[in-house]
């Protein structure tokens, strides 16, 4: 078993053919998840943000469960959408407790699109665009017009930009390099 069908474990035995590939892709994301949350756990810990630990576990507690809703018979669109709902979640919980549009976080609502993308397909992407693009605009006007962002005070602000902007560039690359192998096949 090679690639992405070391991942079939997770997926529904009776699931379409068709889907196969969105749900092997659900499953990679998961596992990615799984491996980076301890690791954004850490680094919240050490730069003295612990409720944003917490935050990070939690989201991704629900992240990686969201291919095993495949395995009970949920539909992909469902455990797709769970997935993606949990990630814009965490994004938000986050714009709003380290300082809205300023946040170095922000830059990570971009996988909530590219994510649906993958497994949810094109329609699913614009959805979550359309979202993406509402969350960003409430942010800006509250920021705005009702009260200032303040953000949490943060041990080494810098590191969190550093390993954000890493993440998001590793992440990005890794879900781009399965939309391409999608097209090609």
């Amino acid at each position: 078993m090679t690639g992405l069908a070391r991942f079939d474990r997770y997926v529904a035995a009776g699931l379409h053919p068709a889907d196969l590939p969105a749900a092997r892709h659900l499953a990679l994301l998961a596992a990615i998840t799984a491996a980076s949350v301890p690791l954004m756990m850490l680094l919240y810990h050490w730069l003295a943000f612990d409720a944003a630990a917490i935050a990070v576990l939690c989201a991704g507690a629900v992240m990686v469960s969201a291919p095993l809703l495949l395995r009970i018979g949920a539909g992909l669109a469902l455990a797709c959408n769970v997935f993606i709902a949990s990630l814009f979640t965490l994004k938000i919980w986050l714009a709003v407790h380290l300082g809205g549009l300023d946040a170095a976080t922000t830059g990570w609502f971009v996988l909530c699109p590219l994510a649906a993308a993958l497994v949810g397909g094109h329609r699913a992407a614009l959805v979550w665009s359309a979202l993406v693009f509402k969350a960003y605009a409430a942010l800006f006007l509250w920021s705005r017009f009702v009260a200032p962002f303040v953000p949490h005070p943060l041990t080494a602000p810098d590191v969190l930009a550093f390993a954000g902007q890493l993440g998001l560039l590793v992440l990005a690359t890794v879900i781009a390099l399965c939309l391409r192998r999608d097209v090609a096949t």
